[in-house]
């Protein structure tokens, strides 16, 4: 009886531990599979998102390309349409008349415009620039005229309208985004709806000289040109039913496999959620690089669908198109494996149950064979089957065998399912690496077949090419037949360059440097020439071995064209710059000097280069506080004109005119100013001395209106006088000596005498006078009036200080009528230092001086006393006028000598200040070398 516990012992202690052993796989298994459920949704969602998130990288590269293309564009039609930097020319009595249309709501309104013109050319109504433009760059391009209500009308253009007519005459509304850009003077840059089309474009403002926007410029690629983006987006397959599309802000899909064009904005899901609108709605409010997410059900009942199933979609918002994103399939397609993988993990599970029972059961009963047993299992292990298992029915020998055997057995089976899952793996890694890999490559030969201006060709090491696209096709006119594993590259280089080894040098220099660039005349198949810039680089394998070369290559024979007109204008314009009298100068917006021509080195008396990068601020008088103000005005007006100022010119203060105006780069934004100095100090002298010359006259013709006055009324006073005198000699002759009327009579002639001298002094003002002309030597004169006056000057304590310069050329005067006004200068100089307490100096300077291109004589008279006040100067010359005590003088003395000096063609001027002292001076012509000797002549 003790074998048989023993057996029945054993038997219940081996389906204790096989049911201990397979509760926990079985509960393990359970774990796994949520596990891997949940990893196999995270990595679902998160291979979406990639998904949608290289689109986006995809859209970004294609943005940058377009709008680099569009800023080449628009600067070419930049220089057609303004040719050496012309402004627009508005008729005021030519103009045109339009039946305006609402490009959005084809409402439509009569208008009336001015005629455009640059350079002479047409421009409203007139294609021929905006064509120009399209045939060089292949985009769009408008010429657009601002016009009443701040709208933007095409007057030239070649967009085109449904019905292929040219879209002249329809306008953009004062609100739409691009006419408000444009109205603020700036550029706009992106997507924008063109006539009957969504397009990427650039609009620029067209401004007059007075730095007012007056129209618009625009060129522009229609979205759907974007075939290379839009078919790799197409081509992407998600599961057995997802795909990606992509929609605008208003819900019409811009790329969709099947419904592109249509607006999916109202579509709703089984429940009546507007899911679309919801994706609309969150989409702008994504931060940059944020992925969106949305689950809901939906029944596609163009597939004959009836019970919804849950869709996931993710989402990202590209901002500068205005484009939603989105990437999504059913969730039942990405949990289908999980199912089959759960189905099968249970239907193992039950099994082993199973198992465990009928081991159970069958040890019980079957433990009479086991090596026969073991025998079999060996067997059928042998034929390949790995799973069998030896039941182990005794703990004797031949049991420890069997339960080797089954842990080899298990380990072996361990091996080879490890080994069978790492092939699977593998091969589905493969797998996909071969799906990438055909969809890069789809990818990449719709960019390289695309590519109709880039000429993109791959060569053996030897030459031959194995690569052409279209654009090479284009360019050298050769077909992919004519070429692919045919021609040598060699072909398409001239003869002399091949002669001269130029594909070793180019190859060599690949080979070297990895890459180099290089522009060359190339040839085509019909033999013509072009020239071509061209970059070369090499293709290797994985283990950096070289498998040949490629090539991209464009023609630059236009660009060329474009260049030398361009610098060609740039010369011409500079030299018109640097020709200019006016200084022009150029700043930075922190004021800086970028540029100066050679008129503002002149005028601050510096060479350029201690100019550049000068603050502008330390030329100005005023310093930083006037270029605040200046700048100020610019950025209220936008510009500044005839505005005076003061600049520094070393020791020295130069008055200028400036102009000034804002500069702004093609966005609109401020980059620095322009000013335009006009140096006003000639002016400035000019104006002083109109100003001199004016005064001058003045006084000379309201002296000769005196003059005249004077002589009527001496001459009619002297009348009465000589018989007034006779009849008083008269009487005292018929009187006695001793009588008392005598001495009144006395007193009465000499009031006559008085009046007589009074009336000399009349006629001598008025020039009655006869002049005596004849060569003088001006110091003659001089002398003359100091002889008489010396022993005064002497008397009253005044030192003579006497400067005269030798050698100076005759003058034509009368040398008494001089003597008499240098005695009536040094005589007011003697009165005017009378009573001074300071030094008493009288210094009479002569001088040769030139004015007006003219040799003059100058004498001044200075004197170191009271001086005149200001008010009193300009009245100094008039008859009658004396600062003098009363019965000191006439008031006639300076008149007289105006006069004097008048009569010789010459001029007086004074300078004086109060308690410094007066300076006359007295500036008479020289007398030519001619004349003099005429007068000579005369005289002998």
């Amino acid at each position: 009886m003790k074998p048989f516990r023993d057996w029945k012992i054993r038997t219940k202690l081996i389906s204790f531990t096989l049911v201990l052993a397979l509760v926990p796989l079985g509960v393990a298994a359970t774990l796994s599979l949520r596990k891997f459920t949940e990893d196999l949704k995270q990595a679902y969602e998160s291979d979406l998102a990639h998904i949608v998130t290289n689109i986006q990288a995809m859209c970004k590269a294609q943005q940058e390309l377009l709008q680099n293309k569009l800023s080449s564009d628009l600067r070419i039609a930049h220089h057609i349409l303004f040719p050496k930097g012309q402004y627009v020319t508005i008729s005021s009595n030519r103009f045109v008349e339009f039946m305006a249309e609402e490009q959005f709501t084809n409402e439509k309104t009569p208008v009336r415009i001015p005629f455009w013109s640059i350079g002479g050319k047409a421009i409203t109504g007139d294609h021929t620039v905006v064509d120009r433009v399209q045939k060089l760059v292949g985009g769009t391009c408008t010429v657009f005229q601002r016009i009443e209500g701040d709208r933007l009308l095409r007057i030239a253009t070649n967009v085109l309208r449904a019905d292929g007519t040219r879209a002249v005459g329809t306008y953009l509304p004062a609100s739409s985004e691009v006419a408000k850009k444009i109205l603020r003077g700036e550029n706009y840059r992106g997507r924008a709806f063109v006539v009957n089309a969504w397009y990427i474009t650039i609009y620029e403002p067209i401004l007059n000289r007075r730095g007012e926007v007056i129209g618009a410029l625009y060129v522009g690629i229609p979205e759907q040109s974007a075939i290379s983006l839009k078919s790799a987006v197409k081509s992407i397959k998600i599961g057995k039913t997802g795909y990606a599309y992509i929609m605008d802000g208003s819900g019409n899909l811009v790329v969709h496999p099947a419904k592109e064009g249509e607006n999916i904005l109202r579509a709703r899901d089984s429940t009546g959620f507007e899911h679309m609108q919801e994706i609309a709605r969150k989409a702008p409010l994504l931060k940059e690089d944020e992925v969106g997410t949305i689950h809901y059900p939906w029944v596609n009942v163009e597939l004959g669908e009836t019970t919804p199933r849950t869709k996931i979609n993710k989402y990202q918002y590209f901002r500068d198109w205005d484009w939603i994103i989105v990437a999504g399939s059913y969730e039942e397609e990405v949990f289908e494996g999980v199912a089959r993988t759960k189905f099968f993990i249970t239907l193992v599970a039950a099994g082993s149950v199973a198992l465990a029972i009928l081991l159970t059961v069958g040890l019980t009963r079957v433990l009479t064979r086991p090596v026969m047993e073991l025998t079999e299992v060996t067997t059928r292990m042998a034929a390949g089957d790995l799973t069998q298992k030896v039941r182990i029915t005794t703990g004797d020998e031949i049991g420890t065998m069997a339960s080797s055997f089954n842990r080899m057995a298990g380990q072996i089976l361990t091996y080879t399912r490890n080994l069978e899952e790492v092939v699977r793996t593998r091969t589905k890694e493969i797998q996909e690496k071969e799906e990438k890999y055909r969809n890069l490559s789809s990818m990449l030969n719709i960019v390289l077949e695309s590519s109709t201006e880039y000429s993109i060709i791959a060569i053996d090491p030897n030459g031959v090419i194995l690569e052409y696209n279209s654009g090479s096709a284009n360019l050298f006119k050769w077909t992919k037949e004519d070429v692919i594993g045919k021609m040598w590259i060699g072909k398409t280089f001239r003869k002399e360059d091949r002669a001269r080894g130029i594909l070793l040098e180019i190859s060599r220099k690949v080979e070297a440097l990895g890459m180099t660039e290089y522009e060359l005349e190339r040839v085509r198949k019909d033999g013509s020439q072009f020239q071509a810039h061209a970059i070369v680089t090499t293709l290797k394998d994985t283990s950096g071995k070289i498998l040949g070369f490629l090539e991209i290559a464009r023609d630059i024979t236009e660009k060329l064209a474009l260049e030398k007109e361009l610098w060609e204008t740039k010369d011409f314009l500079e030299n018109i710059v640097q020709s200019s009298v006016d200084a022009m100068v150029t700043t930075d917006p922190k004021g800086r000097i970028t540029f100066a021509n050679r008129a503002m080195e002149e005028m601050v008396g510096l060479p350029r280069e201690q100019i550049m990068e000068v603050p502008i601020f330390r030329f100005y008088v005023e310093g930083l506080p006037e270029a605040r103000k200046i700048m100020s005005i610019l950025r209220e007006k936008g510009r500044l004109q005839n505005y005076e100022m003061s600049l520094r010119r070393k020791e020295k203060v130069v008055p200028i005119l400036t102009s000034a105006s804002l500069l702004r780069n093609e966005t609109g934004k401020i980059i620095g100013t322009l000013g335009v100095f006009k140096d006003l100090t000639e002016k400035k002298k000019l104006e002083e001395d109109l100003k001199k010359t004016q005064a001058h006259l003045f006084q000379a013709g309201k002296m000769r209106a005196l003059g005249e006055l004077v002589a009527g009324v001496a001459h009619e006073l002297n009348n009465p006088l000589m018989a007034a005198d006779t009849f008083l000699h008269v009487v005292r002759e018929s009187l006695p000596e001793k009588d008392e009327n005598q001495r009144r009579l006395g007193l009465i002639q000499q009031c006559h005498i008085r009046i007589a001298k009074i009336i000399d002094h009349l006629r001598d003002f008025s020039r009655q006078s006869k002049f005596d002309f004849r060569p003088v030597d001006i110091d003659e004169p001089i002398e003359n009036a100091l002889m008489i006056t010396g022993q005064q000057l002497l008397n009253h304590g005044i030192r003579l200080v006497k400067n005269f310069q030798p050698d100076l050329p005759k003058i034509r005067g009368d040398a008494n009528q001089l003597e008499q006004v240098f005695l009536n200068l040094i005589t007011n100089a003697r009165d005017a230092m009378e009573g001074i307490g300071r030094k008493r100096e009288l210094i009479i300077t002569t001088a040769l001086i030139r004015h007006n291109g003219w040799h003059d004589v100058e004498a001044s008279v200075r004197d170191t006393g009271k001086g005149i006040p200001e008010e009193n100067v300009e009245k100094i010359f008039e008859p009658f006028f004396s600062t003098k005590e009363v019965g000191k003088g006439t008031g006639l003395g300076l008149s007289i000598c105006y006069g004097i000096i008048e009569a010789h063609g010459g001029r007086i001027e004074v300078e004086s200040k109060v308690n410094e002292g007066t300076i006359f001076r007295v500036i008479l012509p020289v007398l030519s070398t001619h004349l003099q000797t005429a007068l000579e002549w005369m005289e002998e």
